[in-house]
């Protein structure tokens, strides 16, 4: 434990002042930004969610951050985790160490993590901020109920259930030192997703990339949960266990 401690502090340095940190925050205040301009523009003529207008409009944010946004930024952070190391080749240094092979893996997967709730937990706060300003706007909706619970117990499930989709991607950016190959495999799954939506639910559930969106719906959302914890945290162990075994990387 004290292994994975102090390689954990040793990874919080590296971030600092990198792109890493600023893109965790910019992505989530375009997409609330996106959001806002769409309903100040076209409000009135938008549906309402079940009578609440504020509803739909963090419904949206939420779809199109576990669709769209979320997917992209686990790819982009796990990869400019891994590029710190691979731009600089530091893997000899790191390696001749007094600190065990798994343990500076499972470093860089927790930070990770740690990216992508930072990012996830904006979400909420930017879209409380956007619907306090749509009530402001619009005097029709003063009395319609900020989307609080909703915004935070949602992206609380996304968090977790993207755990499997982090640990994917992280095993993809350690293994191979081009920054391309996540990316492409990120993106790649963010386009599939866009078709596997369609599908029942049973099979949104297993798709990594789209075990988030299926966690914050009313259906099942615990099989999505259990499944991206479950599959994310056994993934990761076997990930770090497999890279810790090879000579080099």
């Amino acid at each position: 434990m004290t292994d994975l401690l102090r390689a954990i502090s040793a990874e919080h340095l590296k971030l600092k002042n990198t792109l890493a940190i600023r893109l965790a925050l910019a992505g989530p205040v375009l997409l609330v930004l996106l959001h806002i301009g769409i309903y100040l523009t076209r409000g009135e003529m938008l549906e309402d969610h079940d009578g609440h207008r504020l509803e739909g409009f963090a419904r949206g944010i939420m779809t199109t951050w576990t669709l769209l946004f979320f997917p992209l930024w686990v790819a982009l952070a796990t990869a400019l985790i891994a590029s710190i190391d691979h731009r600089e080749n530091h893997w000899d240094h790191l390696f001749a160490l007094p600190i065990g092979r798994q343990s500076l893996y499972a470093a860089k997967w927790f930070v990770a993590a740690e990216l992508t709730v930072l990012g996830s937990l904006a979400i909420p706060i930017l879209g409380i901020a956007g619907a306090i300003l749509l009530k402001a706007v619009h005097p029709d909706w003063r009395g319609e109920p900020l989307p609080a619970a909703m915004l935070f117990v949602d992206i609380l499930r996304n968090s977790v259930a993207a755990l499997l989709l982090l640990s994917i991607q992280f095993w993809l950016s350690l293994r191979w030192r081009s920054f391309v190959l996540p990316l492409a495999v990120g993106v790649g799954g963010i386009l599939s997703a866009v078709v596997v939506i369609q599908a029942p639910m049973k099979y949104l559930i297993i798709y990594p990339w789209t075990t988030s969106a299926a966690a914050a719906s009313p259906t099942h959302p615990v099989l999505a949960l259990a499944w991206g914890l479950v599959g994310g945290l056994a993934l990761v162990a076997a990930a770090c266990s497999s890279l810790a075994r090879r000579d080099e990387i």
